[in-house]
């Protein structure tokens, strides 16, 4: 099967386009080293000729929420005008499992930006070619989040049910091989929240780092200080209610990491 990533570079998408050529699928890793641009709509329908699943793993972090919803929904757009462009292709749109509330929040432009996307999605391509897969948040983006400082590290209090970027992207490959349509929620094995996760990753490399007699910003860290955000992403606002599980926990994940 013909399959087009668009996002082919990023955190996700390498991880996907990696899954599915180890499926032998034929991949067309899209993206804007080769001139794809969905924002600006460049190369996107060219990308997109004689696959049969196109999938859209593009990705802007932003929480400023006027570039967010311009971003996503021109990028969204430009993607399902392109999927027009080859009847009966299926569509799947990577987006972020969360509750009505996150995305009611003004606070949080980037959640109400992916609202947009799903909703761009569900009014430009057919029910019946449409996966939504919403992923729950990544290991990976603990990393990401989180300022040191010496031995301190401040970590935002976010309350989620994270997965590894590469069990999310082997359960889409799976999806996609199947032919699943409708909404898909995955999510991992236990719940917790960013700090609690920070410290795992802390003491993990401060172990690794001990034996090999080297140093990084992790092994430093001795003190991990929550950093309260409002509203529903500290409580149960990224928690889906019933989605399909990874067995990857955080341990897992660090001893291959």
């Amino acid at each position: 099967m013909q399959i087009t990533v668009y996002g082919a570079t990023g955190t996700f998408g390498r991880r996907l386009v990696a899954h599915l050529r180890e499926r032998e699928h034929s991949v067309i890793a899209a993206h804007r080293g080769i001139g794809v641009d969905t924002y600006a709509s460049e190369g996107v329908t060219e990308a997109a000729e004689g696959s049969e699943v196109l999938v859209d793993c593009v990705n802007l972090m932003t929480n400023n929420r006027h570039r967010a919803l311009d971003f996503f929904s021109r990028s969204s757009r430009s993607i399902a005008l392109a999927a027009a462009e080859n009847p009966g292709a299926a569509m799947v749109c990577l987006s972020i499992a969360f509750r009505p509330e996150v995305a009611a929040s003004k606070l949080l432009g980037y959640y109400q930006a992916k609202e947009l996307q799903e909703r761009v999605y569900r009014r430009l391509v057919p029910a019946d070619q449409l996966l939504m897969f919403r992923s729950t948040q990544w290991f990976e983006l603990v990393e990401s989040m989180t300022f040191t400082a010496g031995p301190v590290a401040f970590v935002p209090r976010m309350r989620v049910q994270a997965l590894a970027a590469d069990e999310a992207a082997r359960m889409m490959a799976e999806a996609i091989d199947a032919g699943e349509r409708g909404t898909l929620d995955v999510a991992g094995p236990e719940v917790s929240d960013f700090p609690t996760i920070a410290g795992r990753i802390a003491v993990t490399n401060a172990d690794a780092d001990s034996a090999r007699g080297t140093g990084t910003r992790w092994s430093r860290v001795s003190k991990i200080v929550p950093i309260p955000l409002p509203g529903p992403m500290s409580t149960n606002g990224l928690i889906p209610d019933s989605p399909r599980l990874s067995a990857v926990t955080v341990d897992d994940w660090l001893r291959t990491h």
